[in-house]
């Protein structure tokens, strides 16, 4: 989407670079999730808002830097829960960025064994087919360690191309959301 688009769909700060993200709540305990009842700092943001979030950061560039500001309608200023909540928000980013490293590590260490698995199965479907005589049982075991070993090759393939590719955008975004300033903005302005 270019530029001008966003700008008509996003307002735009020219100071600061960035994007507004616009967000209206009733009052604050609307942004988090209402079946997670622990202390601000340290609940889980409701699920709608999270991917209402990551949608607009995968929607504006990723040179831009992004502004949230939550409109709460019903409520008057209260400079206490305000911060309280930036950092429940910044808490719940940086839990996000940790089982994302976790992930990737995940995925790095399941792409490693399939390798591993993958290269066995070839060298024992070769030496299979090398140096023991050709018979029907040897024939077909050979054939599956070949065809098990270029699956688990497959599949490390597929792990490094498709699963590590999303963890690391997510990663970005989410780190992208953690970065973000956030603002409370109060009435119906």
């Amino acid at each position: 989407m270019k530029i001008k688009e966003l700008k008509k769909l996003y307002k735009y700060d020219d100071r600061k670079n960035a994007f507004v993200v616009d967000v209206q709540l009733e009052d604050y305990r609307d942004a988090y999730s209402e079946w997670d009842f622990s202390p601000f700092t340290n609940r889980d943001l409701d699920e709608d808002l999270t991917d209402y979030l990551l949608e607009c950061s995968y929607e504006i560039p990723i040179k831009y830097d992004m502004i949230i500001d939550f409109h709460i309608l019903n409520q008057s200023k209260n400079k206490v829960r305000e911060e309280k909540s930036v950092i429940g928000m910044h808490n719940y980013f940086g839990y996000q960025l940790r089982k994302l490293k976790k992930r990737k590590i995940r995925v790095v260490r399941d792409m490693v064994t399939f390798l591993i698995i993958g290269s066995i199965l070839l060298l024992a479907g070769f030496y299979l087919d090398e140096f023991f005589k050709e018979t029907l049982l040897l024939s077909v075991l050979s054939e599956g360690f070949f065809i098990g070993g270029w699956v688990m090759i497959w599949e490390m393939f597929s792990a490094w191309l498709f699963d590590l590719k999303e963890v690391r955008s997510r990663f970005k975004h989410f780190e992208r959301l953690n970065d973000s300033t956030i603002v409370y903005s109060y009435g119906k302005d």
